[in-house]
């Protein structure tokens, strides 16, 4: 589906929304307001980052229309309250490190039926190859189709998206120079003995294809349970390869792979995580485009704040622990160490990650459901140098309609 096709599917969405008269009277509005200050202190170049934004975010979801049909949008305004030195290195404004708006998702939602649904329009997309992440001061949203189908206990889905608007950014962009989009099927389901499966896979035309591939399993111990979750990625070169952003190896051929197991024991008020990973001959670069624009992340437990661990032939491994209060409702604590070796040339190169991370929601008051979060890494980046990045997030939600 070309960009032409997927506009005139839009506008013709849109006015079939407009032409179906109301039988529901249940619009939700909300509004959202982050205040979110980044400090990333590089010990190499290039120079350091300070940056501090106040979004407000609408959000507006209308009824179903002779339950068929509706509309979705979301409208973020983000203004810059300060930014020092290397602006946009983080980023939480626009590249000349200043304020934006943007109508981040439009989109007419058709449900045929309680098990199905599409979607056409611009939106957030969260699945294994291709995620929307919501960490900076707006998440990016996409140009896309979407829909699914759950048959019994399966969900089928499929994707198409031809378009990004990337967080820090009010235009959205194309994949390729000449507007190829990716198309994306998968499926996901939990058997009664409690395995979860789900398979994905995707292509970008004279790019890259990516297979997904998760298994996730929970067995009780008594008070405790422990949690076994793998996942594994596959990513190879496909036709004339001239939109392929990722390098190649030295064989000039891109075929790569990413494996990561992780095992998680649940105790009381902690949780303790071991996680492995290990990546094939090549890069494995999740996005689509190299980051110019798409910035999906990789699903693994070691792809953390700020490194991924997805060099070539990199083994990596992570120690984690949770703590989520039952004494104090709302408080929950993280702290995790990971740590990957890889070969360059004739030399060893590691990479070393600490994460801290606290998180408190007030439980009532006039400030009730505030939420506020505080991040850490300690980065050694292998040939490179070392970084501290700093995150401090506060959100509140509040309900118009």
């Amino acid at each position: 589906m070309n960009k032409k096709v997927l506009s005139q599917s839009i506008a013709l969405a849109t006015l079939a929304a407009l032409s179906v008269p109301a039988q529901a009277d249940e619009h939700s509005l909300s509004l959202t307001a982050r205040t979110h200050f980044g400090q990333v202190d590089r010990h190499f170049g290039p120079e350091d980052s300070e940056e501090m934004s106040q979004t407000l975010r609408l959000d507006y979801q209308s009824p179903l229309y002779n339950d068929l049909i509706g509309v979705d949008a979301s409208f973020y305004s983000i203004f810059k309250l300060h930014a020092d030195k290397n602006t946009a290195g983080i980023p939480l404004l626009d590249e000349n490190g200043d304020g934006f708006t943007k109508i981040g998702q439009a989109n007419i939602k058709i449900k045929p039926s309680d098990n199905a649904e599409v979607r056409i329009g611009r939106m957030r997309v969260i699945s294994p190859l291709l995620m929307d992440t919501d960490g900076r001061s707006e998440p990016s949203t996409r140009q896309a189709v979407r829909g699914h189908v759950k048959l019994s206990d399966v969900k089928l889905y499929g994707i198409y998206s031809d378009r990004v608007a990337t967080t820090g950014s009010d235009s959205f962009e194309k994949y390729t120079a000449d507007g190829d989009g990716i198309t994306i099927l998968g499926a996901s389901t939990r058997l009664e003995n409690g395995l979860g499966l789900h398979l994905s896979h995707g292509r970008l035309k004279d790019a890259k294809q990516q297979s997904f591939i998760n298994a996730s399993y929970e067995l009780p111990l008594g008070d405790s349970s422990l949690a076994l979750d793998a996942y594994h990625y596959m990513a190879k070169g496909i036709g004339d390869k001239s939109n392929l952003a990722d390098g190649t190896g030295a064989d000039g051929k891109f075929d790569t792979s990413l494996s990561n197991i992780a095992a998680s024991l649940n105790s009381g008020d902690f949780t303790y995580t071991l996680s492995f990973q290990t990546v094939g001959d090549d890069l494995y670069d999740p996005s689509w485009d190299g980051f110019n624009n798409d910035r999906t992340v990789l699903w693994s437990w070691n792809s953390v704040q700020i490194l991924d661990f997805y060099n070539p032939n990199q083994d990596s491994l992570q120690l984690r622990v949770d703590y989520r209060s039952s004494n104090i409702p709302g408080l929950s604590l993280m702290a995790r160490y990971t740590e990957g070796d890889y070969k360059a040339g004739n030399e060893t190169v590691t990479d070393k990650e600490l994460n801290l991370e606290s998180q408190y929601i007030i439980q009532s008051g006039a400030a009730k459901g505030l939420k506020l979060k505080l991040r850490y890494a300690d980065v050694q980046i292998g040939g490179v140098g070392d970084l501290e990045d700093l995150r401090l997030i506060a959100d509140y939600q509040m309900n118009l309609l």
